[in-house]
């Protein structure tokens, strides 16, 4: 006689547990990068049954996390009122919210591929919104417009990266290292001598 059918997981259970393991994977592999499957799966409270059938593997669960993290840096910049306050004050309110969501999925900035073209293009598009800030700036005289807006984006990021990268070395707090970046920033794109720091 056949066994019967194991009940089908509700959609909105699925869902759930997809996202619990995202949540559970990036807090996780933040504190300890080399954290197993079995690590993440303890941590969302999930059967690493569960996880794998989400995740096939470890690759797979880090390009998820990586999809998650780009859609939430996309998110953190639409809420941090580009159109409000001068470029700098802007500039200012990004890095503060972005090195903040860096260190919660550090694991994608630890392991990213400074390579790849494809993380680097879905990168730039995520902060193209920046340019036109950059612009603005350079228009009403607070930033120096001999320097390249795409240029300057491209310096933010990257000190952002560095930073969160190197956080558990330098053990400063998530307020320091905006600061820090905001402070090294601006020495080089303010149009006159601006050091303040991040002002929400």
């Amino acid at each position: 006689m056949p066994s019967p059918k194991q009940p089908a997981v509700p959609r909105v259970d699925v869902e759930r547990h997809h996202r619990a393991l995202l949540a559970a994977a990036a807090d996780e592999l933040s504190r300890n990068p080399d954290s197993s499957m079995a690590d993440v799966a303890q941590a969302a409270n999930l059967t690493r049954a569960t996880l794998y059938r989400h995740f096939s593997n470890r690759q797979t669960l880090l390009k998820a996390i990586q999809a998650e993290a780009l859609a939430r840096a996309s998110e953190t910049l639409i809420a941090c009122r580009l159109d409000e306050g001068s470029a700098l004050e802007v500039l200012a309110r990004v890095i503060d919210s972005l090195s903040r969501h860096g260190m919660r999925f550090r694991i994608i900035l630890l392991r990213a591929p400074d390579q790849n073209a494809r993380f680097l293009a879905q990168r730039d598009e995520v902060l193209a919104p920046l340019v036109e800030v950059i612009r603005r700036g350079q228009r009403e005289g607070d930033i120096h417009a001999d320097l390249s807006p795409e240029w300057i984006v491209t310096a933010m990021a990257s000190l952002l990266i560095s930073a969160v990268r190197a956080a558990p070395k330098t053990k400063h707090s998530d307020a320091d290292v905006s600061n820090l970046i905001f402070r090294t920033l601006v020495g080089g794109i303010a149009a006159c001598a601006t050091t303040g720091g991040p002002k929400n």
